[in-house]
């Protein structure tokens, strides 16, 4: 159950009953759990409309006109005019039951039921293994895939394969110089670094016998071993972080298709030609006076040329929503991408775009640095292999997107409170643990004995993941997954620490149990939706 939402439906009556405009209608968070447990701004709002009748006065009416109902033990007003909502207790006691008895199930929805999304994530250039910065996307496009799935979404996860184009031919120029098969200056090659050695000698293997064979075609057969080589790799690491893709694409695959597309979009007067080159060029808010190139003047296509391609597929197939997750180096090409799903008349509603900052990795208090192309970069399985997939993917979902973060080797490692990631888990791990050791059914349980504050305040926060989840797959924020986790645990450790669950009162043990396996579930839950583990058991350590 969705309170939240419960709460929204008797505002929107309320509102109607009050003779004001229910698409007003909002529910938030107090800033302070002590003015009530859910709060609406609406008069506020409305006061703009109202002339005669100031907020307070707006909020007394909708108040007056509130649904009766037995969930809710009070509406309060506060200046200038917001009304608090606090929940009854025997709803709070009552709704542990409700997440017991859904088990696996609490937190979803039905909110996308009957529609399908697409999410794009990562899609790392396939010239270098795939570095820390790139793999942020990673769990940020599965987490929110399996947010979608669980609020009913047919979820498609998907990657772009980028295997041709200027930077592949750099690639197999500095392979080739690299394995023997022809001269170039060192100073000029683009790609450097240990990994472009141990390359050149599977490249080496694999071309065989050169003679016969030009220069370019030597570049060109070097280039395509080596991002198919690169790519196997980045592969391999994208399911050490936990990530299976539903379908992957490959650029050369969607050039062939470019012509006909691009013969489409002359048909509409949405390409001109400049400076030898074909460009697409649209007249809409979206590029304004900036056109981008699909076609070079050496005949080569862009990058672009192929998103041209590969979003009019997207769109084309049906799904209701098409995500893509980039790193925040690309923002100058959402621009062109909304230029384009407008202009081929599709509902820009549908697309989302969610840029991600990159990250900086710490050892402790020193920064280790990254440049890839130098070669001096840490690669996502270097730190995998360090932290492990949980450590990795949790703090991955700790920060806002928009922001960069750190990483610390040190802190993700560390088997500790100072560990996020440990501390959730633990959390679950010592729910486990109680109800093991009790062997006491708890499935008659007089909730009613609940009525603790530590115990209350549990309930208050694990009664709002399923409107978390929904606001998610609305919303996009995953971050708030990891913030959340971690707020159950840490209350969920402070009831431990002032609580008794298992006593002489059977009765009182069989309520208290109970409690603890709805807060085991939640915790499980949030956990799933980010791809972390939920260990039964672990090492006591600073918990």
């Amino acid at each position: 159950m969705n309170v939240k939402k419960k709460i929204l439906n008797d505002l929107t009556v309320a509102l109607e009953k009050s003779g004001f405009d229910k698409a007003l209608a909002e529910i938030a968070y107090p800033p302070d759990d002590r003015l009530g447990d859910y709060s609406t701004a609406v008069a506020l709002k409305l006061k703009r409309a109202v002339d005669n009748q100031s907020p307070m006065e707006i909020a007394k009416v909708i108040e007056a006109n509130w649904p009766k109902s037995t969930y809710i033990s009070s509406t309060k007003i506060e200046s200038p005019g917001f009304i608090n909502i606090s929940l009854s207790n025997d709803f709070l006691q009552e709704f542990i039951r409700k997440i017991v008895e859904e088990g696996e199930k609490y937190g979803t929805s039905e909110v996308g039921k009957g529609k399908k999304a697409r999410v794009e994530f990562i899609s790392a250039n396939p010239t270098g293994p795939l570095h820390i910065g790139n793999a942020r996307g990673g769990p940020i496009g599965d987490t929110l895939a399996n947010v979608l799935e669980s609020s009913g979404f047919d979820t498609l996860r998907e990657y772009l394969n980028n295997d041709c184009g200027n930077q592949v031919l750099e690639l197999g120029r500095t392979l080739a110089t690299k394995a023997g098969f022809i001269e170039e200056k060192m100073a000029d090659l683009v790609y450097q670094g240990d990994y472009i050695n141990d390359l050149a000698k599977a490249v080496k293997v694999h071309v065989g016998d050169v003679k016969g064979l030009s220069k370019e075609e030597i570049i060109k057969k070097s280039g395509e071993i080596g991002v198919k080589t690169l790519f196997e790799e980045i592969v391999k690491d994208i399911k050490e972080i936990g990530i299976e893709y539903n379908k992957v694409y490959h650029e050369s695959d969607l050039q062939k298709k470019l012509p006909g597309v691009l013969r489409d979009l002359e048909s509409k007067k949405l390409l001109k030609k400049q400076e030898g080159a074909i460009w697409f060029a649209p007249r809409n808010e979206f590029l304004k006076d900036k056109d981008a190139v699909v076609i070079k003047s050496d005949g080569s296509y862009t990058y672009f040329g192929s998103d041209i391609v590969y979003h009019q597929e997207k769109f084309e197939s049906g799904y209701d929503l098409i995500i893509d997750v980039f790193g925040s180096n690309t923002a100058g090409h959402v621009p062109k991408l909304k230029a384009l799903v407008s202009s081929l008349g599709f509902n820009l509603e549908r697309f989302k775009v969610i840029l991600y900052q990159f990250v900086r990795v710490k050892r402790g208090k020193e920064v280790v640095k990254m440049s890839k192309r130098a070669g001096n970069f840490v690669t996502a399985k270097e730190v995998l292999d360090e932290v492990g997939k949980d450590a990795f993917r949790f703090f991955m979902l700790m920060n806002q997107p928009s922001t960069h973060m750190d990483f610390d080797l040190d802190q993700a490692k560390n088997k500790s409170a100072d560990n996020p990631v440990y501390y959730v888990q633990y959390a679950h791990a010592r729910a486990g643990s109680i109800l093991r050791k009790s062997q006491i059914d708890f499935s008659n349980a007089n909730l009613k004995l609940i009525k603790e504050k530590p115990e209350l305040r549990l309930i208050r926060k694990i009664i709002k993941l399923p409107e978390l989840v929904e606001d998610i797959s609305q919303n996009f924020a995953v971050h708030l997954l990891a913030s959340y986790s971690i707020e159950v645990a840490d209350l969920f450790h402070k009831f431990y620490e002032e609580i008794q669950v298992v006593s002489e009162d059977v009765e009182l043990t069989k309520a208290r149990l109970s409690l603890v396996s709805a807060i085991k579930i939640t915790l499980a839950n949030s956990l799933r939706l980010m791809g972390v583990s939920s260990p039964e058991t672990m090492e006591k350590s600073g918990v």
